[in-house]
């Protein structure tokens, strides 16, 4: 079914959904420091991740207790929440391994770019060998062509 002939429920329940599948991903991986800025989750980046826009979150009255709820969980096992209690001393530390989270991501990103670069060229090389095969055959074919045309016979090979 077409998202654009699903009713808002069925919309609403299918990014319900999407949410939570990601909190499951997200509890497998145990990556939550990955998405904590500033003492919460980040919205924006949930957002992007579960394929909705950001107005579902703020909107969506079951994603957004969802949110709430999952971010009480987070703080309950101190996960996050201990951000807002530390002093602004030991706060660089805090935005120190945000950023260390941060780079890990980027990088991980930016491996699997260039895996799909490397796929990318492997694949234009063969492309590239068999577009000159191709050019040898019609030099080939337009030789015959040729001879074809001018003498009505075919030559032997």
């Amino acid at each position: 079914m077409n998202q654009k002939t699903l009713s808002g429920r069925d919309l609403g329940a299918n990014n319900l959904q999407r949410f939570k599948s990601w909190i499951e991903e997200r509890d497998a991986a145990n990556d939550w420091q990955d998405y904590i800025r500033q003492g919460k989750l980040n919205r924006s980046e949930i957002a992007n991740e579960c394929g909705f826009a950001l107005s579902v979150i703020r909107q969506n009255p079951a994603v957004k207790t969802a949110l709430e709820a999952l971010e009480d969980r987070l703080r309950a096992t101190g996960t996050f929440g201990e951000a807002k209690a530390i002093p602004n001393a030991s706060n660089e530390v805090a935005m120190d391994t945000t950023s260390q989270s941060v780079d890990k991501r980027i990088m991980a990103a930016k491996a699997k770019a260039e895996q799909r670069v490397k796929a990318l060229e492997e694949q234009n090389a063969v492309l590239r060998a068999e577009v000159r095969d191709l050019r040898e055959q019609l030099t080939r074919y337009k030789h015959l062509d040729d001879h074809l045309c001018r003498t009505g016979r075919l030559l032997h090979s």
